[in-house]
């Protein structure tokens, strides 16, 4: 009888830890299968993507699409504005939440978590309630189709979200080694620099990709702080090109979007292993 109840339970054991793979594979499936069905159109020509029934393997791989989206009008500045806003956003973001995060993190002061809560409030309202206030803001004091502008929006959208992971992050730091460093006579910044950086750098480099990945991303802003067509970035391209080249032309439209989505995707897989340890490090402690 103990033989059969012990069966019966490895055999329940057995079963559960399989049926966890179900919700995974629903999840991994509906995200790859579009990416899978986007890489394989880009490589067709605008007749095949139409035929019926549909192929996911192209007759023959075409380049031409790649090539045209390199080859596009101002490719190359969109692409550096893209790249320009975002690391210099990405920089600016870090950098502050860094003093933040610590400050809530080691410093006790009056209100602490309830202005740690207000923080998120720019998180919590809707992009679509700020644009007109931002578009007033930034008219007013002669920003408007300008980088700084868009650096400034990037950098306040992603401070509130990286000070909560940090300031989680920094939490659970002996304050020990800090103490131990201000004995011999270190300053809060060379703690800080020397000390608390090289430890938390999983959840520095978790917070620095998330606001990456935003500020690369981000659409609505671009769209209603810029006018100029010099100020585009990747995606208000990808957004413009079908009134650019007069059709949908999904093979090139596809191509144009996994180049825009390529860096974020390589980035990811770098730094997987740190993202995923800065996230369990700083937002669950």
């Amino acid at each position: 009888m103990k033989n059969r109840i012990l069966s019966f339970v490895n055999v329940r054991k057995a079963v559960s830890n399989r049926l966890y793979w179900i919700p995974l594979l629903i999840l991994v499936l509906w995200t790859m299968i579009p990416l899978i069905w986007a890489l394989s159109a880009s490589f067709k020509t605008p007749v095949e993507v139409y035929k019926t029934p549909p192929s996911l393997i192209p007759e023959s791989f075409n380049l031409t699409n790649y090539i045209r989206v390199f080859e596009y009008p101002n490719f190359w500045q969109y692409l550096f504005n893209s790249t320009f806003l975002a690391i210099a956003s990405t920089v600016l973001a870090v950098s502050v939440s860094i003093i933040a995060g610590y400050a809530f993190a080691r410093y006790a002061f009056k209100w602490r978590h309830i202005l740690l809560l207000f923080i998120l409030v720019p998180r919590i309202l809707p992009r679509a309630a700020l644009i007109v206030p931002l578009f007033t803001g930034m008219t007013a004091v002669g920003l408007y189709d300008t980088y700084l502008a868009l650096i400034l929006v990037y950098t306040a959208s992603a401070v509130p979200l990286a000070t909560w992971i940090l300031a989680g992050f920094f939490k659970v730091i002996p304050k020990s080694l800090e103490e131990a460093a201000a004995i011999d006579g270190a300053r809060p910044w060379q703690i800080i620099w020397y000390i608390v950086m090289p430890i938390s750098l999983p959840a520095i480099i978790t917070v620095s990709i998330f606001s990456l990945r935003e500020a690369w991303n981000e659409f609505p802003f671009v769209l209603s702080l810029t006018s100029s067509s010099d100020m585009r970035t990747l995606p208000y391209q990808l957004f413009m090109l079908r009134d650019s080249i007069g059709i949908q032309e999904w093979p090139i439209v596809l191509a144009f979007a996994l180049v825009t989505i390529a860096p974020l995707l390589i980035l990811y897989l770098i730094f997987e292993k740190r993202v995923v340890n800065g996230i369990v490090g700083g937002a669950v402690k």
